[in-house]
């Protein structure tokens, strides 16, 4: 090999390595430039807010928070049951956009990257809501949430309560019904004896009907006992539907006819009748000797 060509394989041999070492170059400023965005533009702490439960016919506001620590905001999508309905994208004119889903109603003036407010929502809207958030380009970190949200149709008129009888004595048995119309989902029952909430009743019986609601109806027992300090029992019931909706029926008076009390739940208060003798005894006797001393006094004042 001469000199001249030597040279010249030294000189292409160099012209060879050249792009070997521009392209090593270029995927370590890719390395560090991802290194980067990782660490400093990220998309963090992405929450939903949907209300559990709404009244149908109200407007429903539905929020999204999040953090994007240095990125920029890509944009924002809500979906009912997976189906786009509401978009947001800063870049766009303009930003915001929304898809035809049956029943969706979206106030567009109040909506923004954070919002999205329904108004008239109706039944068919109960469902799972979706909010998803992505940051810009370089990285387009993408995250969701989800949450279920109840539209409440509740019943037209509140609840009705019955009772087997109007009076009692000690010893009877007492049985209350409380029925709730048909409602959107059904009403929850809850009883109160002499405005006392009894504990621990959930023995509610639901209707199904084929439209989709259910009525209620939940019966309450009661034991009358010996003593007791009122000669009445009042009893009422309450429906509720989560906590957007509550109704109380009218109160019924039981009158105890032979001034003996009753206790709720099957719990006698006292043991058996002849200990109710007692306190009638030392009554009678008490009065006999204050009827005594009285007249005594009397004839010694005459003397």
């Amino acid at each position: 090999m001469t000199y001249q060509s030597l040279l010249r394989w030294s000189s292409n041999k160099s012209a060879l390595a050249q792009p070997c070492c521009f392209l090593f170059i270029g995927a370590f400023d890719i390395i560090c430039s991802e290194a980067k965005y990782r660490t400093v533009s990220t998309l963090k702490f992405l929450q939903i807010h949907v209300p559990k439960a709404v009244l149908t016919g109200q407007n429903v506001e539905l929020m999204c928070t999040y953090e994007l620590e240095g990125a920029q905001l890509y944009s924002i999508r809500w979906y009912r049951n997976m189906i786009e309905f509401y978009r947001y994208v800063p870049k766009e004119s303009p930003a915001t956009k929304v898809f035809p889903v049956a029943e969706i109603k979206v106030d567009v003036a109040r909506s923004d990257q954070n919002r999205v407010v329904l108004t008239e929502v109706d039944r068919t809207l109960t469902g799972e809501y979706q909010c998803e958030v992505s940051a810009d380009a370089p990285l387009f970190h993408t995250d969701i949430k989800a949450s279920e949200m109840v539209v409440v149709e509740p019943p037209l008129i509140g609840p009705n309560i019955t009772s087997d009888r109007m009076t009692y004595v000690g010893g009877d048995h007492i049985e209350a019904n409380c029925s709730s119309p048909p409602s959107l989902p059904a009403a929850n029952i809850t009883w109160y004896v002499n405005e006392q909430m009894v504990p621990s009743f959930t023995a509610n019986h639901v209707t199904n009907f084929t439209n989709g609601y259910a009525s209620s109806l939940s019966t309450l027992e009661l034991e009358t006992a010996v003593l007791s300090p009122l000669p009445m029992l009042m009893i009422r019931c309450e429906a509720s539907i989560f906590d957007v909706w509550k109704s109380a029926s009218h109160a019924v008076v039981l009158r105890e006819r032979n001034a003996n009390p009753v206790s709720a739940l099957g719990r006698s208060l006292t043991g058996g009748a002849t200990e109710t003798c007692i306190p009638c005894i030392l009554v009678l006797v008490l009065q006999s000797f204050l009827q005594f001393l009285l007249q005594n006094y009397t004839e010694t004042s005459i003397r």
